[in-house]
């Protein structure tokens, strides 16, 4: 049963659970993904659900949010057992998900996409000044004040992300699921959440909270439940565990193990040369990439980061000052250009920018391979390209039912692997890496962070382009930051995070 700390006790009051699942099991043919988990939660409470990728956290969130049903065990709701069939029933029972992927209908607005199914009416008619009225207050207590007209499909992805949480708080939840909440937001954002998620434990909802952020978790959590491997290795108070024991459970490895050991020896010659370039997005931009190094780019949302991605990867390139490359020739025109030269881009947004989720790991990892042509034509398709594939896959340890599975039937994790693989296939000079690690586990984090120290190592040059500052701390030989669409400093790798911040504010 979940310990209540000085925050939830009042709420809980000690009496019959709001929440008691006993005995879950889930299979998929003869892949078993749950093995008999027992969770049980009392009002006013947060739950830390922990685990890799993969370990089954979110099928068991699934199977509570009635998307999924349990292959064994039973659900309880106030001492009454329910059964789900659909995710419409469970609504009813006040139970309410905030997706850690985006499922908004990108053609409509906020506040359509917040009241989706359930639109207020007035003489017969949805009511849409209600709809906006109510969506703007919703959004407000979130710290945002995103226009409610405004049509999804061009907010950004953080902004996107309250939107989700904005129309799972509409539903008034008397237990809410929050599948990776922040993943897409900046510090103030995740703050802003954090007072609304102390509001509703105060108000007496139950939370179920999924990250692989531990700090949030510490802050945040009154009891912690570890899976790993579809069973569970551990329920117990929050304040009995640290940060370093949660990871142990949950990979069998400690804290300090997770970035790699710094690159040995001298930096090589210079791959990428910036200088003094812009866009209408970016002004001054000077910035060079060698051999052996990871650059690691900070800033706050809307800093111009993700802006100098794009415009180094050739999606929307500098019209200004002056850009060359190991190769000689000037900035790349186009992504194709930059593939074909050896720059390997891996975007922010792995399921709309990178991975075609209905084709198999193995096509997905071919992607670019067949895309470039020329003398490697004769080589990207049959059984000779199919033996390379499948060992990048390998190398990188993708963990797969199969190769010819659809991929986005796998984690996060593994998915972001796939695109590593994709390009590992042409062996590129330069990685352009956006949000490598944005919503998975620390397992996977580790695997991805040795993976750029040994490109690195090996010769090539690593610009990381994240929202996590420990990550960009940790993995990182120079930190530069972001400010107003300009680079705002140069700091020497170990950097504090508040001297990150200064020059992220200016």
């Amino acid at each position: 049963m979940c310990t209540m700390t000085d925050q939830g006790s009042a709420a809980a009051g000690g009496g019959m659970p709001l929440l008691t699942m006993k005995g879950i099991c889930k299979s998929f043919g003869p892949i078993k993904v749950l093995d008999g988990i027992d969770l049980t939660c009392h009002s006013g409470t947060l739950t830390a659900i922990c685990g890799e990728n993969g370990a089954g956290k979110s099928t068991l969130m699934r199977i509570l949010s009635g998307a999924f049903a349990p292959t064994a065990g039973e659900i309880h709701i106030d001492g009454r057992p329910v059964v789900f069939t659909h995710p419409s029933q469970a609504m009813r029972e006040g139970i309410a998900v905030i997706h850690q992927e985006l499922n908004l209908l990108p053609y409509r607005t906020v506040a359509d996409n917040v009241f989706l199914g359930r639109e207020p009416t007035r003489f017969g008619l949805i009511d849409r000044a209600r709809m906006n009225r109510e969506t703007s207050a919703i959004l407000s207590r979130l710290g945002c004040h995103l226009a409610p007209d405004t049509v999804c499909g061009k907010l950004s992805i953080a902004e996107q992300q309250r939107v989700e949480i904005a129309k799972a708080l509409s539903e008034q939840a008397r237990i809410l699921i929050l599948d990776e909440p922040t993943a897409a937001l900046n510090e103030a954002e995740a703050q802003a959440l954090f007072k609304v998620i102390r509001e509703l434990r105060q108000s007496g909802v139950a939370l179920l909270y999924i990250s692989h952020r531990m700090a949030e978790i510490k802050a945040l959590a009154d009891t912690i439940t570890v899976i790993k491997d579809g069973r569970q290795v551990a329920t117990q108070p929050a304040g009995e565990l640290t940060i370093d024991n949660v990871i142990r459970l949950m990979v069998g490895r400690e804290l300090t193990d997770l970035f790699p050991a710094v690159g040995k020896g001298e930096v090589g010659a210079v791959l990428y040369d910036v200088q003094g370039a812009g866009n209408e997005s970016l002004e001054g931009i000077s910035l060079t990439l060698r051999a052996g190094e990871i650059v690691g780019i900070a800033g706050l949302e809307g800093c111009g980061k993700a802006e100098l991605a794009r415009a180094m990867s050739g999606e929307v390139p500098f019209t200004d000052g002056q850009v060359s490359l190991w190769d000689g020739k000037p900035q790349p025109r186009s992504p194709r250009e930059a593939a074909n030269r050896g720059i390997g881009v891996i975007p922010e947004d792995r399921k709309a920018e990178g991975l075609g989720l209905r084709q198999s790991l193995r096509d997905n990892a071919a992607i670019t391979l067949r895309a470039l042509g020329g003398h490697l034509a004769t080589a990207t398709r049959g059984p000779r390209a199919t033996r390379l594939i499948d060992k990048l896959l390998d190398k990188v340890e993708v963990k797969s039912a199969g190769y010819d599975m659809p991929v986005g039937e796998l984690s996060g994790g593994n998915q972001q692997k796939v695109l590593f693989a994709r390009w590992m296939a042409i062996n590129p000079r330069v990685w352009i890496v956006n949000e490598p690690t944005r919503g998975i586990d620390v397992g996977a984090r580790s695997a991805i962070y040795t993976m750029l120290r040994a490109f690195a190592n090996d010769g090539g040059a690593v610009m990381v382009v994240s929202s996590d500052l420990m990550e960009i701390i940790g993995l990182s030989d120079r930190i530069c930051v972001m400010c107003a669409g300009q680079l705002a400093a140069n700091l020497p790798r170990g950097a504090s995070e508040e001297e990150i911040m200064r020059h992220a504010v200016h």
